[in-house]
């Protein structure tokens, strides 16, 4: 699924870390062994047929930075060794994503591309260590843009980078949260939820994007939900949904859908800017009666969402390298053998430009007052 938004558009130690913004991909992040280190040279792949472009799910072709992929120069990276780091062990939807993309990443810089994975501080440790890494475009990572980023914005301890930092390659994946209810709770609208005067929110905790969402949508709707945590993660979480331990949770929108349509969860709203045309009668939050205040935090919140998994590098990598890697990457997410692969290992694409992820750098780093404070305290074990 390509999503495009407007316009296309959370620790008191670093130990808290490791345990809170780790939770923070529990939807994508499956268990796997330490990897902190672990490598596995890519090679090159066939190069993309020109002209083809990867499927919209009914939404808005990519911008003109993947549509014009064709227009970059990676001479500089020829012969070079490029690695790419994943910031979790090896087996997650991250490390997936990295060694999908990879190969048509050598195919189309010329270098040697190498998945490195990083393990370490909740996906902090790989991205703070870019700080320190050559500025040549020879070492990228894949961020989990909603933990890592969130916790940059909160100010969270264990975060040694500021967001305009980084330099931004384009995002390869994102997806909206749902709220949900189980099939035989008593909430089954939106409203009814917040009608409620006792209402249990589920959540793995702190730094996790189901923490960060029930206290945002309890802030945007003034509500005092107990939001009940120590779900390992958002499978459990999911299940106490089921049974009606808890009566509601948020998780990614795909990874809730089975769910969804198995009849276990009602989905009753889409943290979202618009609905999805899987669920079209589920409403979406920008698209409610919402005041100034509200839609302030609101909007961000989905921006925050929309941050998604970004590629990104060192601090002031050269015009030149940062434009190969732009479109080399831009390239590399239309070849139709990636869009094939992507479809059949559940890896949905949606790409966003390095210059559109500038923009949305901005307007994260420009939130309203409230929405930072709610933030700070949801990225927060106090």
């Amino acid at each position: 699924m390509w999503l495009q938004s407007r316009p296309q558009r959370l620790l008191v130690a670093l130990f808290g870390v490791l345990a809170l913004l780790a939770s923070a991909c529990g939807d994508d992040q499956a268990a796997a062994p330490e990897g902190e280190g672990t490598q596995a040279p890519v090679e090159g792949t066939e190069a993309p047929d020109e002209g083809t472009e990867a499927p919209t799910d009914g939404t808005e072709a990519p911008d003109d930075g993947a549509t014009a992929a064709a227009d970059f120069d990676c001479s500089m990276f020829e012969g070079e060794t490029i690695t790419f780091v994943v910031p979790f062990s090896p087996g997650g939807g991250y490390d997936s994503y990295a060694r999908m993309i990879a190969p048509f990443l050598a195919e189309e810089t010329g270098a040697n591309v190498i998945v490195e994975n990083q393990d370490g501080a909740g996906g902090l440790l790989a991205i703070n260590s870019l700080l320190t890494a050559e500025p040549d475009g020879t070492t990228i990572a894949i961020m989990n843009a909603v933990g890592a980023g969130g916790g940059a914005i909160a100010g969270a301890e264990g975060v040694q980078f500021e967001l305009d930092q980084l330099s931004y390659i384009g995002r390869v994946g994102a997806s909206y949260h749902i709220f949900s209810t189980g099939a035989d709770s008593e909430f089954e609208t939106w409203d009814d939820v917040l009608a409620a005067e006792d209402f249990q929110y589920g959540s793995t905790g702190p730094g996790a994007a189901d923490f960060v969402n029930g206290n945002l949508l309890s802030a945007i709707f003034e509500q005092d939900w107990q939001i009940v945590t120590g779900f390992e993660g958002s499978e459990e979480n999911e299940l106490a949904v089921t049974r009606g331990d808890v009566d509601g949770m948020t998780g990614d929108f795909d990874s809730r859908l089975p769910a969804i349509e198995s009849g276990d969860h009602t989905p009753l709203l889409l943290i979202g800017p618009e609905p999805d045309p899987r669920l079209p009668d589920v409403p979406a939050l920008l698209e409610l009666d919402l005041d100034e205040r509200q839609m302030a935090i609101a909007e961000a919140q989905v921006d925050l969402l929309d941050f998604g998994r970004p590629i990104v590098g060192p601090p002031d990598i050269p015009e030149d390298r940062l434009a190969c890697l732009r479109g080399a990457l831009a390239a590399s997410v239309q070849n139709p053998e990636l869009v094939e692969q992507s479809e059949t290992i559940q890896r949905p694409i949606a790409y966003m430009s390095g210059e559109d992820l500038e923009e949305l750098v901005q307007r994260l780093l420009e939130p309203s007052p409230e929405f930072k404070e709610v933030l700070e305290q949801a990225y927060s074990t106090g």
